[in-house]
């Protein structure tokens, strides 16, 4: 039976992208299609680490490279030796420096006739036309097949001309990701300790200005209109920090300190136990204006954690589901800081958090996700109930 060769293009990177791919790979599992799957691995790298620690190690392929370029060519060049009808999926293979690769694969994947697939777990998008007008080229020439994470991606990508063969909602690992009592994370003991209410934004920290920019600039200008209200919040964002020297953190620092508010504000390095930290968070904060899904609004509804989030984007679109009055301006932070103010006060909150919990329930299962997948690349595995697609949400 052919194969599905999965091959991600950043696995350098600890992010919504790589944690999808582990619950898909757990869906499989679950139902048993484990084997019908190889995913091309860097050595060493984030990703491979990451699956590891989850015990998935069936059908991974590493491979040797020392940069992205290298390892998206070698890992192409072995998805070239494998059986013409083994379906090829890349994840996010977006970046600019990545398109020449993929340029140069166009005709060998077009004449070996193997069916290929992006997910776009991304816009794809730059401010750059240029480098929208190559990127758009190169998606239509080697493959017109897409699968986006929201709708709000989908709508996007549409705009290429492409075939959008599914929107899967992104899963959720519902048994990690629950209410749950334990001692805090060490780093998180001392500013507990002061009293003041936790504010959560798990991201990596982005470059101000890009197409994915997630706004965490914003938060600094909430903890001032809080403190000003008499409330005493700590913002704890967790993500890393690509920036030369961690320019970006220091910014941010700085912004915060300028505030008045540097000691209510702390910036930790990613960690595979995200888990831990969302137990101790009173809310979540997201004000990206154009995250493509929001992973973090899922996973906290999951634990029974409130989410105040941007009013457009993914974010938008799936709070929209079940709290559409914990939706912001994210240019806003005075209506951003009274509705953390009413949601700790809100008898309603709890309801909403069934609510939530129900809608992530239904749509955010790997299980399920892991049965789309396959069944929209490969159409004999039949899903019970299957309705034809529409640019509505799932």
């Amino acid at each position: 039976m052919p194969k599905l060769l999965i091959l991600p293009a950043y696995p350098g990177a600890l992010g919504g992208t790589t944690v999808s791919l582990a619950l898909l790979l757990r869906g499989l599992l679950e139902i048993q299609a484990i084997d019908r799957v190889q995913v091309v691995v860097q050595s060493g790298s984030v990703l491979e680490h990451y699956l590891q620690a989850q015990g998935l190690t069936e059908g991974l392929v590493p491979i040797a490279a020392e940069t992205p370029r290298q390892f998206l060519h070698a890992a192409l060049q072995w998805v070239n030796r494998q059986p013409w009808d083994c379906p090829l999926l890349l994840e996010t293979c977006v970046s600019a420096d990545l398109l020449a690769v993929l340029a140069l694969a166009t005709p060998v994947l077009r004449l070996s006739g193997r069916p290929v697939y992006h997910f776009f777990h991304d816009l794809a998008r730059s401010h750059n036309p240029w480098s929208n007008l190559l990127r758009r080229l190169t998606f239509r020439s080697f493959s017109s097949r897409a699968l986006c994470n929201s709708l709000f991606t989908a709508k996007h990508i549409q705009e290429w001309g492409l075939n959008i063969c599914g929107v899967l909602y992104q899963p959720v690992d519902l048994e990690q990701f629950q209410p749950h009592s334990c001692n805090p994370p060490p780093e998180l003991v001392s500013i507990l300790a002061t009293g003041a209410r936790l504010i959560l934004t798990p991201s990596r920290i982005s470059k101000p200005g890009d197409m994915n920019d997630k706004n965490l600039r914003a938060i600094a200008p909430v903890l001032a209109e809080l403190k000003a209200m008499g409330e005493h919040y700590h913002a704890v964002i967790i993500g890393q920090d690509f920036s030369r020297d961690r320019s970006r953190s220091r910014d941010l620092q700085l912004q915060a300190e300028g505030l008045g508010v540097g000691d209510r504000f702390t910036i930790l390095p990613p960690t595979f136990a995200i888990a831990e930290y969302y137990h101790h968070a009173d809310l979540v904060l997201a004000l990206a204006p154009r995250e493509p899904f929001g992973r973090t609004v899922i996973e906290a509804i999951a634990c029974g954690v409130p989410v105040i989030g941007s009013e457009t984007g993914g974010i938008g679109e799936v709070l929209s589901q079940f709290a559409p009055q914990w939706m912001v301006d994210p240019a806003n932070p005075e209506e951003t800081a009274q509705k953390i103010r009413q949601i700790q006060l809100d008898p309603n909150t709890n309801k909403i958090l069934a609510d939530g919990k129900r809608w992530v329930e239904k749509h955010c299962q790997p299980k399920d996700y892991a049965l789309k997948t396959l069944s929209i690349i490969e159409p004999s595995i039949a899903i019970p109930n299957k309705k034809p697609l529409s640019l509505e949400v799932p």
